[in-house]
């Protein structure tokens, strides 16, 4: 059951639900109170949406771990998928298998909103996680684009579906555009960390990545200027930011500016200087995991918009 519980990143899906329910309650709930509106996608809909986001999210988990099972026995000896725990032809046929579970999820999604546009969006999505196993990977820039804006995107679809009902219904409501607001930020901001931890999850594969022929960054780049690219990421993301709080500011979030500061600015500094010392796959590592931790308080910061608004 652990390996299980690894090779689908249980972690991760538990982070997708979090995100997804977070965003519909603690963001839209509360700006749609305002003036009484009521949620235009109904709580199976939802639900299903965010199942079939998951389902997505594992089949391409399996489907990369079976086609890098060789590149894994150098960077990640460790996982269930080249550790013997599960067999090779059991990995293939279980992603297969989530795909046409997928599929099936964002038809009947479909059909219950009575809209293409589900299938068209999440089947998007299924096609690009296959696609990156297969191809994009191995290529250079374009596997880390593909996987950070599939990161950014997973919040993004939560209001864009619920978008499509209420521009419909309700074509006029004001607190539509600050909603939009803040979901295209926090998408934006995912996007920038998850690339920069993409770039870093590059440099601690370095060694398995060359051995296949990879055109990661580091490999096509060099270590020192992969380094130097983050640093130009991070540069934006911090402009970004400024820019962002200087609109919370105006429109009195002051406590989500303190909670930008300590739960997102000062732990990018913090992992600015990690990364300028770090040369071992170990070092990179542990980087890449004071990443996770940053996105993991980016998301929180739903949260405490939801408290700014309420007190």
């Amino acid at each position: 059951m652990l390996s299980i519980l690894k090779l689908i990143r249980f972690p991760n899906l538990v982070m997708i639900a979090i995100t997804m329910y977070a965003f519909r309650f603690l963001v839209i709930k509360p700006y749609y109170g305002m003036s009484g509106t009521e949620f235009q996608m109904d709580s199976i809909s939802y639900g299903l949406m965010t199942f079939v986001t998951m389902l997505i999210a594992v089949s391409g988990y399996v489907s990369n771990d079976y086609f890098d099972r060789e590149i894994d026995l150098i960077n990640k000896p460790g996982r269930p998928s080249v550790s013997g725990k599960i067999k090779d032809g059991s990995l293939l046929a279980s992603a297969s298998m989530v795909s046409i579970f997928c599929l099936a999820g964002m038809i009947y999604l479909s059909i219950r909103l009575n809209s293409v546009i589900p299938s068209i969006v999440l089947g998007f999505a299924l096609f690009t996680t296959w696609w990156y196993s297969l191809v994009l990977k191995r290529s250079f820039v374009w596997g880390n684009l593909a996987v950070s804006f599939m990161t950014s995107c997973t919040l993004g679809m939560a209001w864009f579906f619920e978008w499509l009902l209420l521009k419909e219904s309700k074509p006029g409501l004001y607190e539509t555009a600050t909603i939009t607001a803040i979901a295209i930020g926090i998408c934006f901001f995912a996007f920038l960390l998850s690339m920069m931890r993409e770039l870093v999850k590059d440099l601690e594969d370095i060694d398995g990545d060359k051995a296949f022929g990879c055109r990661s960054i580091p490999i096509v780049m060099g270590i020192s200027r992969s380094k130097m690219l983050i640093y130009i990421i991070s540069i934006l993301l911090y402009f970004s930011l400024i820019y962002c709080q200087l609109w919370l500011k105006n429109n009195n979030f002051l406590l989500v500016i303190i909670w930008l500061v300590l739960a997102v600015e000062l732990p990018l500094l913090f992992f600015l200087i990690r990364l300028r010392s770090a040369e071992t796959s170990l070092q990179f590592h542990k980087a890449s995991s004071q990443l996770k931790r940053i996105m993991a308080g980016g998301i929180a910061t739903m949260a405490v918009i939801w408290l700014n608004l309420r007190f």
